[in-house]
């Protein structure tokens, strides 16, 4: 029991916080575990065990536990994404597509499935569609069509969705897996097909009960289904080949991809095979709804164990719809799978098929920016910045663009930081996306220039890019002279002015000249409010301190 005391006395408060302190407690004393041969049980008598112990304790065990059981197992996977596209209107009519606004005032008789309304397409939502396909390396169909697929449910009003089965815009493709993405070796994911599609209306359940409500505004909608290929092989591959389509479909205007809205949704086929069998060989099973990458990677290792699990005790895995509980880590059946047939398909009568030339296709080629992979090799080394400075950029389209034209003769760190901390907290703030928002380049270097020398302080240039944002279209040198906030230069006129403070808090001063050194920053702000913030706040600081000093 000496381990152990050693163990827990090494520990760390039970209510600790600490982030380091928690790691140390899932490496070396995990080490010391397994060598000591305790079990946590026997460890808990000495004393209450540390809340980062015990957690490291069931992450040891649990992964100890799944590599003896997936061992002789391999996994196959497929994923579909649904992806919201960046279209002002939906699909089939002229309604907004704004899905978030009060329920059921963005709806059209043909969302509302009204009889004799007819669907009309939207040429916007198609060239988006094929903007992504060329951009996961696939090839436009230049004939493809719809179909009906019949189900019943309360938020879908046509009693089916219009999708594209069997002729969809886009078939091939693939994304690559590499060291910039976090994996040690380079992975293809092919594409089987991108097909466009109509969102389902909105549920709300538990407003009134034994009711359900029902929200129109995001029926018709336009998406895109993306269909992987069954080429990944773990969850890890899985939740990496998202995170890289969200960066792509962000990065070339297609979708903002932002899952807690809803607007990228992950449903993700999972089998299980012995080692030697056909890859194709186990019955795969569907897990529905991930919203998040952490739930991606949880309810794949989930089901894998499951099924694994299941065929260990010489049961057959059933073919059927999955939903995973993130609490207890496991998945359940929400239903049994439906073939095809059940969804009846047929040819969409109302909306004729899309035939697209060869010429249309080259001219949307030439339209597409540079690759996220391309951008980043290219970036990092010409501005010194890190890969999440460059990811994070590509997150918002137009974003790269808009910082090489700002970034030139400036600081490429100082232009970065603000770029990611001011204009994309105005347009969180605003939900604006940075290339319909009114800033423009040479109005963000104009603040990046004017603080850089000095000419206003960090709080008078937030509240410039707030300005600019809102629509002014006056310079930056005309907005500092009409707010009156000229940076008071000469340095006779501040020693006058600190002088009189000093006089004014006498006990202040005695309190700096006891050893409160930190008086300093009150006498500071004092100066900062009389001048209006036109001080340098560096010089503010040198003249107060060298005025307190003098009067040792």
């Amino acid at each position: 029991m000496r381990s152990a005391g050693r163990l827990i006395s090494r520990g760390i408060c039970t209510r600790c916080t600490c982030t380091g302190q928690r790691r140390a407690f899932a490496s070396a004393p995990l080490n010391k575990l397994h060598h000591s041969k305790l079990t946590f049980s026997q460890l808990t008598r000495t004393g209450t065990a540390p809340h980062a112990l015990a957690r490291s304790w069931r992450q040891y065990t649990s992964a100890a536990s799944a590599d003896q059981t997936t061992a002789g197992f391999k996994a196959t996977i497929g994923l579909e994404l649904h992806v919201q596209l960046l279209a002002a209107q939906k699909l089939f009519s002229a309604a907004s597509a704004k899905w978030n606004e009060p329920p059921n005032t963005n709806v059209n008789v043909a969302d509302a499935g009204f009889p004799g309304a007819l669907p009309q397409l939207n040429p916007e939502c198609v060239q988006l569609a094929a903007r992504a396909i060329l951009a996961l390396n696939g090839q436009i169909q230049q004939r493809s069509a719809f179909d009906r697929k019949h189900y019943f449910y309360a938020d879908q009003p046509l009693g089916y969705q219009i999708t594209q089965q069997h002729h969809p815009i886009g078939r091939g493709g693939y994304v690559d897996l590499g060291s910039l993405d976090g994996l040690e070796y380079v992975k293809r994911i092919g594409i089987h097909q991108l097909q466009l599609e109509q969102d389902t209306a909105k549920s709300i359940h538990g407003v009134y009960p034994g009711h359900v409500l029902v929200d129109l505004n995001r029926a018709g909608v336009a998406l895109i289904e993306i269909v992987s290929k069954p080429d990944v092989d773990t969850a890890d591959e899985a939740v990496m080949y998202v995170r890289k389509m969200q960066n792509l479909l962000r990065h070339i205007g297609v979708s903002n991809c932002n899952m807690e809205e809803g607007s990228l949704r992950c449903d993700v086929n999972v089998s299980v095979y012995r080692d030697g069998e056909d890859r194709l060989s186990g019955t795969r099973c569907e897990l529905k709804n991930l919203n998040s990458l952490k739930v991606i990677r949880g309810a794949v290792n989930a089901e894998i164990s499951r099924q694994i699990a299941v065929v260990q005790r010489g049961d057959n895995v059933e073919q059927e719809t999955r939903g995973y509980d993130a609490q207890s880590d496991t998945t359940f059946v929400t239903r049994t799978k439906e073939a095809a047939p059940d969804y009846r398909y047929m040819p969409e009568p109302d909306v004729p098929e899309i035939h697209i030339n060869e010429s249309w296709i080259t001219r949307l080629r030439k339209t597409l920016p540079e690759t996220p992979e391309a951008v980043m090799s290219r970036m990092m080394p010409q501005y010194g910045l890190v890969q999440e400075d460059v990811e994070t950029m590509l997150g918002e389209p137009g974003c790269t663009a808009f910082f090489e034209q700002a970034v030139v003769g400036r600081d490429p760190k100082r232009v970065l930081s603000w770029i990611t901390s001011e204009v994309f907290g105005q347009l969180a703030y605003r939900s604006q996306r940075l290339v319909s928002s009114s800033l423009t380049v040479p109005q963000f270097t104009q603040i990046i220039d004017a603080l850089s020398s000095d000419a206003i302080t960090s709080g008078q240039a937030k509240q410039l890019l707030i300005e600019f944002m809102d629509g002014e279209q006056r310079t930056v040198d005309e907005l500092i002279a009409a707010h009156g906030w000229e940076v008071i230069s000469d340095d006779g006129k501040l020693r006058v002015i600190s002088k009189q403070l000093l006089d004014t808090h006498p006990k202040e001063v005695a309190r700096y000249l006891k050893g409160q050194t930190r008086r300093l920053n009150f006498f500071v702000g004092k100066l900062m409010q009389a001048t209006n913030g036109q001080a340098k706040p560096q010089n503010a600081s040198e003249i107060m301190k060298e005025l307190l000093e003098a009067r040792r």
